[in-house]
């Protein structure tokens, strides 16, 4: 009696195994079509939204943006320890990109409000490095700071 039970209880699991096995080919293809609708969603969002991309290496790093626009695209990029941008923009457009590279390097970039595009690009290589930039204007569109080296500071003033 209880080999025949156990034989039941074999060819039930394998029974019940088999039906699984179907629904989960058929639940593997319903989930594939859901991904590349998915993934199509997700190449329209990126297309027709604000972009900010946010990279950090090493320890104890921070990125504080706040970034109001129609049309953005900001990169920031931390590798080192200690570092820290608090970036605060709102512009119609917003080209921005920011890398520190080392140890304990401060940006600090406002920009209240400015009509048409803002484009600057801030790049710090060194240590105890700071930049300190205020405002908007057409001096500052397009401008690039480059800051290598140790203990400097660097203060933009735009009216």
């Amino acid at each position: 009696m209880k080999a025949i039970i156990i034989i039941l209880f074999l060819f039930t699991e394998m029974i019940f195994s088999q039906s699984i096995d179907r629904n989960i080919n058929d639940f593997v293809i319903a989930l594939n079509e859901s991904n590349n609708k998915n993934q199509q969603n997700t190449n329209q969002y990126i297309i027709s939204h604000n972009i900010v991309k946010i990279s950090q290496i090493g320890n104890f790093n921070q990125a504080n943006l706040t970034i109001i626009s129609n049309n953005a695209y900001v990169t920031a990029q931390q590798t080192g320890n200690n570092n820290y941008m608090n970036v605060y923009k709102k512009a119609d457009e917003i080209n921005q990109s920011y890398i520190q590279s080392g140890n304990n390097n401060y940006i600090s970039d406002v920009s209240l409000y400015s009509r048409g595009v803002e484009s600057m690009k801030v790049n710090q290589d060194g240590n105890n490095l700071t930049v300190f930039s205020s405002g908007s204007n057409s001096i500052s569109k397009d401008m690039i700071i480059n800051q290598s080296g140790n203990s400097g500071t660097i203060y933009v003033f735009n009216r």
